[in-house]
């Protein structure tokens, strides 16, 4: 599960992967932001932006590019998919 809170200023973005040593969310942009993100007991991921507003994102879950099923996606200049989050 992929899901996202928006709280005042902030955008808690969270992903279900209890298997995962490591999550991290990226915010692809120039230059791309690398949000490490903190785990749960139940293996839910938690990562925190001070920023409301639209943006393009993948994860690195143990070291590998992850995209989760999002509504919106994004063809980047890589080749690749990105999620773009609109509130």
């Amino acid at each position: 599960a992929h899901y996202h809170v928006i709280q005042n200023d902030r955008v808690e973005m969270y992903l279900t992967a209890p298997q995962a040593q490591s999550v991290v969310l990226v915010v692809a942009g120039d230059p791309f932001r690398m949000v490490p993100a903190s785990r749960d007991a139940t293996g839910t991921w938690k990562a925190t932006l001070n920023q409301p507003g639209e943006f393009t994102y993948f994860y690195l879950m143990d070291d590998k590019a992850y995209l989760p099923d999002c509504r919106l996606k994004e063809h980047d200049d890589f080749g690749a998919d990105n999620c773009v989050f609109a509130p």
